[in-house]
Order: structure tokens, then sequence, then C-alpha cells
């Protein structure tokens, strides 16, 4: 499973608790106690954030550039989409274990060299860039940017930004926002503050303090 997961985590809510998400170029499974059904969440270019409530969920992130392999569909239609599973397979998912269940049928039928040079560049891109990622790979650039858009969702560029985003709110600014621009790559700390109020709607500072922009319901 880890050729197609990268990440399984149960992630708990609370009421009167402000809930804030950072973006993510990674398509993932959602298994959500309040509704009590499955979800398909979309690349999600923006951060957004809600009010908590009395819940939990099951989160199953899949590794970028094997969204399409593992759903059966271009992965451009999910973009900041939020789909229930039944609508693309057709399986009724009532609990965890039914999700557990469903992906393991579901990934046991896939090839894993399936999109394997879509995910060797969402590695690669990020620190190389689209032309260093092509040539190491032996592909065009144009072919790449094809391949990658149509499985991950997001145009190369566009994803290297997002993942730079989510990185930089998962440091939550740990050794100050400095340190977090020259780590994730940014030209200065001007660039990552620029792409991250941008994406988040707030400063980097003012979201590490927790000064959110205004929420909406769950």
């Amino acid at each position: 499973m880890s050729t197609w997961v990268s990440d399984i985590a149960v992630e708990r809510f609370e009421v009167d608790e402000t809930q804030a998400l950072g973006p993510d170029p990674a398509t993932a499974l959602v298994f959500c106690s309040r509704s009590e059904e499955a979800y398909v969440l979309g690349p999600r270019t923006r951060g957004r954030y809600f009010d908590g409530v009395d819940a939990h969920r099951l989160r199953v992130r899949l590794r970028p550039g094997m969204a399409r392999a593992v759903l059966g569909v271009g992965v451009r239609e999910l973009v900041d989409q939020v789909v229930p599973l039944r609508e693309l397979w057709g399986v009724s998912v009532g609990r965890p274990s039914d999700l557990r269940a469903a992906l393991a049928s579901r990934l046991s039928s896939l090839d894993p060299r399936h999109d394997a040079v879509v995910a060797s560049a969402a590695v690669l891109v990020p620190s190389v860039g689209v032309a260093g990622a092509a040539s190491r790979l032996t592909v065009s650039e144009r072919h790449l940017r094809t391949l990658f858009t149509e499985a991950v969702g997001l145009p190369p560029k566009q994803y290297a930004k997002v993942e730079r985003v989510r990185r930089a709110v998962a440091t939550g600014g740990a050794g100050g926002w400095t340190r977090v621009a020259t780590e994730l790559g940014y030209y200065d700390q001007s660039h990552l503050h620029a792409e991250f109020r941008a994406t988040m709607g707030v400063p980097p500072g003012a979201f590490a303090a927790g000064r959110y922009p205004e929420t909406s319901p769950c």
C-alpha cells in the first residue's frame, strides 16, 4: 500500500476550536464520522478555515501522481472539490474499516508501475523544476506537463507552489520564517510571505499565532 499511499491518519475535531487546513496538492480519501460516508478530497489550492465540530475522520492521503490510477478518473476534475466516494466507485462506505477494505481491494488489481513517471516527477519538480525533472526522467518538458497535469490535477509549476506552502504551514514557523524560506527554496522571506498570504489569507506570523480569517461551517 505504501506505493500508493503517503499517509494514513485519524484526525479529531473539537467543538469551538477553529480548524485550519493548509493547501495540499495530493488527493485524499476521507471517512467522516459526522456524515458516516467516505469522500474524495481533490487537490486543495488554498487554505480553508472552519468552525470545529465534535467529530473525527480517517484520512488516507494518496501519493501525488497515483490518484488517477487509484480513483479511475482524471484528477483535474477534482481540484478544490469534495466528491462522495460512491459516485466514483459505486461502493457504500459506512465505517472506517469499509474504506480500508475498499481501498485494499482496489489496489490489489492495480499495476504499481502505473503513472510511475508522474510519481517520480512529483518528488523532483519542487526542487529541480520542470526542466530538471524532465531531463532526469528522459521525457520532454511538454510531455511531462501533459502527463503531470492529468494525473496530479495541477500543472507542475502550480503543484510546486502549493507543496511549498503546505510544507511552510506544517513547520508553524519553527526556527523563524527566514530559515523556513531558505529550507523550502524561496527566493527570500518576502517571497514566502507573498505566497503564504495569497494561499492562506493571512501572513505567516498571524497564522502561527492563530489569528485566522473568518471561518465557515465544516
